[in-house]
C-alpha cells in the first residue's frame, strides 16, 4: 500500500494538471449599435461635426451636449423598432429605426448576438435635418456607418 500511494498522487496531480480548462474570452464586440455620422449638406463628402442632445423615448439620455460627427446608438433587441430623438439647436429630429432580429450563437465564450436584418429608417424632418442615406440594410457590425446624416 506504501508503494502504491506515491504512484497514485503522481496519477492524480497529472491528470489534474493535463485536464485543466482553458479560459475563453470574448474580444470582439458581440451585438452592434447603429452607427449615424454626420456629414454636411452642402460638401456631401465631408463629415460636419454638430452639438447634439440624443435620447431614447423612456430611457436616459446617450449624449447630452456632444458635439461629434459620429454617434453609436443601442438598439432594441426585444422590439423591432426604436425611436431615437436628437436635438440641435433647440430642434428635436424623430429617427425611427426598424428592423427584424436574428440571434446567432458567436462562440461559447461570447454567446449569441442579435443582428439587425432589413433595416429602414424615417424621421420627422423638422428643420436641422436635410436628408439622410442608409448605407446598408443590415447592421451586422459596428466596422461602418450604417446612416449618414446631411445638415
Amino acid at each position: 500500500m506504501k508503494k502504491i500511494l506515491p504512484f497514485l498522487f503522481l496519477a492524480i496531480l497529472t491528470a489534474a494538471l493535463t485536464s485543466s480548462c482553458q479560459d475563453e474570452f470574448c474580444l470582439d464586440p458581440t451585438t452592434p449599435n447603429l452607427i449615424i455620422r454626420f456629414y454636411d449638406k452642402d460638401v456631401v463628402t465631408e463629415k460636419k461635426s454638430i452639438e447634439l442632445k440624443v435620447w431614447v423615448e423612456n430611457k436616459d439620455t446617450i449624449y447630452n451636449g456632444v458635439s461629434t460627427d459620429s454617434i453609436y446608438l443601442p438598439i432594441d433587441t426585444k422590439n423591432s423598432s426604436v425611436v431615437y430623438h436628437i436635438k440641435s439647436d433647440d430642434i428635436t429630429e424623430d429617427i425611427t429605426l426598424s428592423y427584424t432580429v436574428e440571434d446567432k450563437f458567436v462562440s461559447k465564450a461570447c454567446g449569441f448576438k442579435s443582428i439587425f436584418n432589413n433595416i429602414t429608417v424615417n424621421t420627422t424632418n423638422n428643420g436641422w435635418l436635410n436628408s439622410f442615406t442608409t448605407t446598408t440594410s443590415d447592421i451586422t457590425n459596428q466596422n461602418q456607418a450604417h446612416v449618414k446624416i446631411f445638415h
